[in-house]
């Protein structure tokens, strides 16, 4: 048996194959044999005798690397992998039959099978990724989101859109925001104050992009952090004056919004999703159509009025049959149109399923900026899969496509956040959360003169 510390470390560490996770076992058995160690030297062993006795106890390497090496291996997601890459070859089957980009069909063929082989990569490649080194350089990866943004809004102008791709750089500022807003833990009112403010140059991109569905994502994620946070005392101000800190932060916010007019679109927004026929401006005329449409849809058909089966018996040009052409936003809505309700209920069901099963193993980390993380990719998803479903109901509250299914671009980017998710689960077994910076206390000192 070896009878220095580090022999005996290089020796368990030979027994352990998986690499992510050597360095975070060995330094754990480091530290406990330091402590071992000066355990033996307060009994007055000499520092050669302490070390011998500290490797003794901790009992044969071999056996205790094997053992290490038996619990810290990477847990494969296989089930979690299957069912997006079914939802992710559905959607291109999908987006394959209702196209509506002008084109040869081989062109629009190509394109979506690269999207489909660029979305696995990049689906793998996530998977595949140690969440750690992100976590350890999270505001490095913060400023390489947001700078993607600036260049989406700037760089990169589209001919359809000036700002497309900010809009898809925009899917990745929950998860930046989260890790910007977890490296500032443990650091006080500054701490506090500079996690809240990282989040106002993603939200301005999302306005000026504009995007109301990520701009509501965005600060949906950041208020559930923020007060989370404030709960636990994560920035060591104290529970009550933390909360009273974010509360007071939110209600000024709401109170600018509120001049500014922004309640008042909102409510008539809702005014419309709800009644669209009752728009005089025509802003209704999308949700009012798809409700006509949904009125004609089996099982439902015979509910539908006569308005609804002439709208549908003019659209339905040939086999290939979409409620409305103004984007592939409306896809699902178009395959309900075709192929009845129930195809369309199944898909929803089964990314449902998807979004459920992440977030109940993403709050079951042990790893705090993991579990974190897992979050901020089921809301950014979850919120395009809700507003995506009301928009192809008649809802049309903000433009959103379902995840997975709709854009070619987006799916790659959606399973690249998959890939992330799974990747937490995949290292959890080797993950380990730093502890917070403590705060330097001052010290005071009092003249008294009597």
């Amino acid at each position: 048996m070896p009878e220095t510390i580090t022999a005996w470390l290089e020796t368990v560490q030979e027994q352990i194959r998986w690499k992510r996770a050597r360095p975070v076992l060995i330094q754990e058995l480091a530290r406990h044999l330091e402590d071992q160690r000066e355990e033996f030297l307060k009994e007055g062993k000499s520092p050669e005798e302490a070390e011998r006795l500290a490797v003794r106890d901790m009992g044969d390497p071999v056996s205790a690397g094997t053992e290490l090496d038996a619990v810290h291996r990477p847990r494969p997601q296989w089930g979690l992998l299957a069912l997006t890459l079914a939802l992710a070859a559905a959607g291109a089957v999908l987006r394959a039959v209702f196209h509506d980009q002008p084109g040869s069909p081989a062109i629009l063929t190509g394109k979506i099978l690269v999207s489909l082989g660029l979305g696995t990569a990049a689906l793998l490649g996530m998977y595949f990724l140690d969440v750690s080194r992100l976590v350890r350089h999270a505001r490095a990866v913060y400023i390489a989101v947001l700078a993607a943004g600036v260049l989406g809004l700037r760089a990169f102008p589209h001919a359809t859109h000036p700002a497309y791709y900010a809009g898809y750089a925009a899917l990745l500022f929950p998860v930046a925001y989260t890790l910007w807003f977890y490296s500032f833990r443990g650091k006080g009112w500054t701490g506090l104050f500079h996690s809240i403010a990282g989040g106002v140059p993603l939200a301005l991109i999302c306005a000026q992009t504009p995007s109301a569905a990520a701009l509501l994502t965005l600060l949906s994620a950041g208020l559930i952090m923020t007060l989370w946070a404030a709960w636990r005392d994560w920035f060591g101000t104290g529970r009550g004056r933390a909360l009273c800190a974010v509360l007071g932060i939110t209600s000024g916010i709401l109170i600018r919004l509120f001049y500014r007019g922004y309640f008042s679109a909102i409510r008539v927004r809702l005014q419309t999703a709800l009644h669209p026929e009752l728009d005089r401006q025509g802003r209704g005329f999308t949700g009012w159509m798809l409700r006509t449409f949904w009125e004609d849809v089996l099982p439902l058909g015979q509910l539908g009025s006569e308005a609804s089966a002439g709208v549908n018996a003019g659209i339905r040009v040939g086999w290939r049959t979409r409620p409305v052409d103004f984007s592939s936003d409306f896809l699902p809505a178009s395959m309900a149109v075709a192929w009845g309700w129930i195809p369309l209920l199944l898909l929803v069901a089964a990314l449902t399923v998807l979004l459920l099963w992440l977030l109940v193993k993403g709050l079951r980390q042990s790893y705090l900026p993991g579990r974190l993380t897992v979050v901020a990719v089921v809301l950014t998803l979850g919120f395009q899969t809700l507003l995506s479903t009301a928009l192809n109901f008649g809802f049309v509250l903000f433009a959103a496509s379902l995840p997975l299914v709709v854009g070619n671009l987006q799916t790659v980017m959606d399973m690249a956040l998959i890939g992330l998710a799974l990747s937490v689960f995949r290292g959890d077994s080797a993950a380990r959360e730093k502890p917070p910076l403590q705060q330097r206390k001052r010290l005071r000192i009092r003249f008294e003169y009597q």
